[in-house]
């Protein structure tokens, strides 16, 4: 079991980091591009592309996990309303930032006094020339505000409508909340890490996932090593008090290395360097915020885990899949799920410039 979830975790996190670094390549220098673009083309993909399309990917593969789960508790949940509005929900927003950031590169010159230089000009012209800026357009013209809570409202309706085509009552509200939980769950929760691209580039998203699943990591090492006491035993019989220690105490340590690491290293960055907003500040305060950062994630990373053990749980099954050596796909994204709106404030309130 240990030797498969090993070999497992090695292929998904190469592809994991394959699809992090063609992410970061492919958006250099957001939204021209870099020097003379991307194999000939003038600009360049915006950060979170391709996050986005192995979210596409994975999302489905979840929801027939979820929509199995919810049926041997006879719930039932449409897979087309709720792939496309997981999908929705998800892009929707980061669609928005995208409009905005390429909108405002393209008319900061104009905003400022004189004549535009002829690189400024040239600037433009690329900006024109993307795709992404038509986008924009659109959305400055449309303005499709609050999208995200009229797919959840015409998802609940739909549900509703879905079950009345039985000619049956009972079960219409388990069926409607189910919808909302699969579509919450995995359309809205991994939305988050879309934003964190477009600020910090797509290596933040691996350092938040490396910090939450390092206390997966430590949690299971150090509970088979010392664990005495049951941390619920009623939910997930295996955890202990020791081996959640022990996670939130590895993942303190991962993320304190992380922001040495953001301190003393250009990471680069789409729209922000991070190392930039670190740069006065003392190494003993970057260390504490890390590891006060890596606590908090890994206790939420911890708690998705159990979140998803409740739902299995309460369907009577051990594993969520057939994901050789996991389980199942929520199996492997339980954790970082719950803590991406997490770190997304983290990162927005709390890990801000500071002068400390």
């Amino acid at each position: 079991m240990l030797k498969h979830r090993i070999i497992m975790a090695l292929i998904l996190g190469g592809l994991f980091i394959l699809l992090l670094w063609l992410d970061t390549f492919a958006s250099r220098g957001w939204p021209v591009g870099g020097a003379g673009g991307m194999g000939g083309v003038p600009y360049s993909t915006p950060p979170g592309l391709f996050v986005a399309l192995g979210c596409l990917v994975i999302i489905p593969l979840g929801l027939r996990e979820m929509r199995a789960l919810l049926a041997r508790e006879n719930v039932i949940i449409s897979m087309r309303v709720t792939v496309v509005a997981a999908t929705l929900c998800m892009v929707w927003p980061w669609l928005e930032q995208v409009s905005e950031s390429i909108q405002q590169r393209h008319d900061a010159p104009a905003a400022q006094a004189g004549e535009l230089s002829p690189a400024e000009k040239q600037t433009q012209k690329q900006i024109e020339a993307s795709p992404w800026y038509h986008v924009a357009r659109w959305f400055r013209s449309v303005k499709p505000h609050y999208l995200v809570p009229t797919i959840l409202a015409l998802s609940l309706v739909a549900a509703v409508i879905q079950h009345s085509r039985n000619h049956r009552v009972d079960g219409a509200m388990a069926n409607a909340g189910g919808t909302l939980l699969a579509i919450v769950y995995l359309g809205v929760l991994p939305g988050f890490f879309l934003p964190i691209c477009m600020t910090h580039s797509a290596w933040m998203v691996l350092a938040i996932v490396g910090v939450v699943k390092a206390a997966d990591v430590g949690a299971y090492f150090t509970g088979k090593a010392v664990g005495r006491h049951k941390l619920i035993p009623w939910l997930s019989p295996g955890k202990t008090v020791e081996g959640f220690v022990g996670g939130l105490a590895l993942s303190a340590v991962v993320g304190a290395a992380i922001a040495a690491a953001l301190k003393n290293s250009n990471w680069g960055g789409n729209g922000a360097i991070d190392q930039a907003r670190w740069a006065d500040v003392s190494m003993a305060v970057a260390l504490t915020v890390g590891g006060l950062s890596g606590i908090v994630l890994g206790a939420v990373g911890q708690l998705g885990d159990l979140l998803e053990s409740l739902l299995k749980r309460d369907a009577g099954v051990k594993d969520s899949g057939a994901l050789p050596g996991f389980g199942g796909v929520l199996d492997v994204l339980d954790s970082p799920l719950l803590a991406a709106p997490v770190a997304y404030w983290l990162l927005k309130l709390v890990l801000r410039p500071v002068t400390l």
